[in-house]
């Protein structure tokens, strides 16, 4: 019995021995595709993104003897905690398509307006059907993005009556838009402003709907 005892434990020790070497092995992997990658980071910054989140997401920090992802960064010297975090935020929120398609700067401007929109909408939608300064968000530059999120920010409610206010305002928009959708009709923009709801239509958009030729 004390022999099988034994066996068991000499077992369960080399099992985590062998993940914590996997996990070393993955760490040090993504650590070299990083620095790989830095040097090109204009087109690369999305692989950065990924290797990043899942360094976060798995704690493959952890393997290398480190408490967090910021940790390992500042030991490593690969890069601020911060610039991390904008990646990260990049490729949970952006498809990668879109992510290169704006660069790194508007993907993340991106995702901080839709933080700070009062319409659930997400940072892929922002950039598919959008508009920044009367036009399409995805061909707006960083700065009026960014103009826009802090004025959204700004004026966001701060009683507890006018967060009611927007929660309920942003459910009638998200479902304004999705009988629009479910119609068939794709929405540049969906927005209720005091007593209206005020919904943007690209000129295509509604030729289509109602099977206007324009050829």
């Amino acid at each position: 019995m004390a022999a099988t005892k034994h066996s068991s434990s000499k077992l369960i020790t080399a099992t985590k021995q062998a993940a914590l070497t996997q996990r070393r092995a993955r760490l040090a992997a993504l650590e070299k595709l990083i620095r790989r990658r830095i040097a090109s980071i204009v087109d690369s910054f999305y692989d950065i993104g990924l290797a990043l989140d899942e360094v976060q997401r798995k704690k493959l920090y952890a393997g290398g003897g480190y408490a967090s992802l910021d940790a390992f960064l500042e030991a490593k010297k690969l890069m601020s905690p911060a610039q991390a975090a904008k990646l990260i935020a990049i490729v949970r929120n952006v498809p990668r398509e879109q992510a290169l398609s704006v660069g790194q700067e508007a993907a993340y401007a991106f995702v901080a307006l839709a933080r700070a929109t009062p319409e659930p909408d997400s940072a892929a939608e922002l950039i598919a059907h959008g508009t920044v300064d009367g036009g399409p968000a995805a061909k707006a530059p960083v700065r009026a993005i960014k103009a826009e999120a802090k004025a959204l920010r700004a004026a966001a409610p701060k009683s507890p009556a006018q967060r009611a206010r927007a929660k309920a305002d942003a459910a009638i928009a998200k479902g304004v838009k999705a009988l629009l959708k479910g119609a068939g009709v794709t929405p540049t923009g969906v927005s209720v402003v005091r007593d209206e709801v005020r919904v943007v239509l690209s000129r295509a958009a509604a030729a289509k709907a109602l099977g206007v030729d324009e050829e």
